[in-house]
């Protein structure tokens, strides 16, 4: 019904507001290229009357394509809620793309740090990659880079790990210990150069999972020992809790804080948004 049409599409709404001329069928149907079974989607959400099943990555997209080419903003407010539930199996790339694609700040930030424990060079990663904007591929390669990065500039700290200190005496940091024996590091120096070549493969999320208990050099390194006295040279607990800490320091979303500019763009932490015919899209500053 136009009705129904008109208070739910601004395109349509448009449309049939134009005047009609004379002798013109009012009732003549509108062509639209759109299949039967996505319309009626559509309009059962718009309706109200039901809504369609919502767990389907490929279905959301058709439906969000509609109601964007439409202006229907119910159907991308339906779309962007399913979009955001947790029990959507989609990829945390593509949802990331969409949310981008659509300007959802919230959504694309909360996309990126559901991708952190996603190898970027799987194969799979690198077909989703190669579907996403330049610019949006971009800043989600670069927040995985820089949580990479920094996390080994934090575990080379000689204040939080003295262990990068070389040849340190074995009685650092004990006092009760009165040996000066020179210690060789090289099980700790073992372990950041494993924690550096597995992350490609599995990059650590929001701190350090099962897999690395189960690394040899975690083991070598608790059971080293001062090759003199005997002595445990590390604590792995606190060890373990410092590299934690340090992850837990990194960056975890991609940044799109908005801030209104004087030209009508709008301005993000390491993005611009431009409107473009009533929509934003991101593009690199």
């Amino acid at each position: 019904p136009s009705e129904l049409l008109s208070r739910s599409s601004a395109w349509f709404r448009t449309m049939l507001s134009l005047p009609q001329g004379p002798g013109m069928d009012c009732t003549e149907a509108i062509p639209v290229d759109e299949p039967s079974d996505v319309l009626a989607d559509v309009l059962s959400i718009v309706n109200g009357s039901d809504l369609p099943a919502l767990d389907q990555v490929d279905r959301l997209e058709t439906l969000l394509a509609v109601a964007d080419k439409y202006e229907m903003t119910m159907v991308t407010a339906v779309v962007r809620m399913a979009l955001s539930s947790r029990l959507l199996d989609v990829s945390p790339i593509r949802l990331y793309g969409i949310a981008c694609r659509m300007s959802w700040k919230r959504e694309a930030m909360e996309a990126s740090s559901r991708t952190l424990t996603t190898s970027l060079l799987s194969p799979a990663a690198q077909v989703e990659l190669a579907a996403l904007e330049p610019s949006h591929r971009d800043k989600l390669l670069d927040l995985h880079r820089r949580r990479r990065e920094e996390l080994f500039v934090a575990l080379d700290n000689e204040t939080t790990f003295y262990a990068n200190v070389r040849a340190g005496p074995c009685n650092t940091g004990d006092a009760n210990s009165t040996c000066t024996t020179p210690l060789d590091h090289s099980n700790w120096w073992a372990l950041k150069y494993a924690l550096l070549k597995r992350w490609d493969e599995r990059p650590i999320g929001e701190e350090l999972d099962e897999s690395f208990y189960r690394m040899p050099e975690v083991w070598d390194m608790s059971a080293a020992k001062c090759l003199k006295c005997e002595r445990k040279i590390y604590g792995m607990a606190s060890t373990i809790e410092n590299v934690n800490a340090a992850i837990r320091k990194l960056p975890r979303t991609v940044q799109v804080s908005l801030s209104a500019s004087s030209n009508g763009c709008i301005i993000v932490a390491d993005t611009e948004l431009v409107g473009l015919s009533g929509r934003l899209q991101y593009d690199v500053v």
